[in-house]
């Protein structure tokens, strides 16, 4: 008996093949548009998270800085440096319930404060980085000038009038009546403030920081910790992003110190995708 022999011709495979050839074209003309729209996205996405997160981060040290000591330099990218505050109040002048007032335009080691610093512990000895400005209007701090206590005077930090061997907490009520307790400031040097601040500010500062776009480099650095007047890159530098191809600070350091406003634009940009985010920061600080 003569068996049947079963199997595919040559010619049924090929048709196969391309059958299963014309399905896979089309579907690949349907699924790749797809497939690559999400990748761009997904690509873009990661852009303005770490475009508008730098941004962000520039706009938080913006707004606790010193008044007038944002500097400016555009060139290759930007350069924006600044003095952040540690604290600050408002200094007794003149104040009928203040027993010491600080006196501008002459020596003067002791001072009350109206209320109470926030932070009550950032009292310091000599060599220590906090510092006091008063009446800077200019960002003369940067050079040492009379508005900012020398690094050598140490800052003592008491709560007046307190009473007894443990003083009041500041901003208790005080002995004297409808009063309280305030903090008072005592310089180891004698320090003479030339101007005085519109509103009576003092500041408490510490150490420097700067933001260096570098279009050439691609990045966006932070540094932070250096002394203020120091070069930025004497910093701890720390990236903020990079994939930079287009930064700059529309505003000029006399724009800034005008109107206490900043617009910083950036553009990133990968082989295919390309963002440019910009911010404005509001100095909250004021003279």
């Amino acid at each position: 008996m003569t068996r049947a022999v079963r199997g595919f011709t040559l010619m049924e495979t090929v048709l196969v093949i391309v059958v299963l050839g014309i399905v896979g074209v089309s579907l690949g003309m349907f699924i790749l548009p797809a497939v690559n729209s999400q990748q761009a996205m997904e690509n873009r996405a990661a852009l303005v998270d770490s475009a508008e997160t730098a941004l962000r981060r520039m706009a938080r040290d913006i707004r606790v800085a010193l008044p007038n000591s944002l500097r400016v330099t555009n060139a290759g990218g930007f350069t924006l440096e600044m003095i952040p505050t540690v604290d600050g109040g408002r200094y007794c002048n003149g104040d009928a319930d203040c027993n010491n007032s600080l006196t501008i335009g002459a020596a003067d080691t002791v001072f009350d404060i109206l209320g109470c610093f926030r932070n009550g512990t950032f009292t310091a000895a000599p060599g220590s980085p906090y510092r006091l400005v008063i009446g800077d209007s200019s960002g003369s701090a940067y050079a040492g000038a009379a508005v900012i206590t020398p690094t050598s005077t140490s800052i003592a930090l008491s709560i007046w009038p307190g009473t007894g061997a443990t003083p009041a907490v500041c901003g208790s009520a005080s002995a004297t009546a409808n009063s309280y307790n305030r903090h008072r400031v005592t310089l180891s040097a004698a320090q003479t403030f030339p101007s005085a601040s519109p509103r009576r500010r003092v500041f408490v500062v510490s150490t420097a920081v700067a933001y260096v776009c570098s279009t050439a480099g691609q990045t966006l650095t932070r540094y932070s910790g250096y002394a203020i007047g120091a070069l930025p890159t004497t910093g701890t530098a720390a990236l903020v992003t990079d994939k930079v191809t287009a930064c700059s600070v529309t505003s000029t350091t006399g724009q800034v110190q005008a109107t206490g406003l900043v617009t910083l634009r950036v553009t990133l940009a990968t082989a295919s995708e390309s963002v440019t985010l910009m911010h404005q920061a509001q100095l909250d600080n004021s003279q």
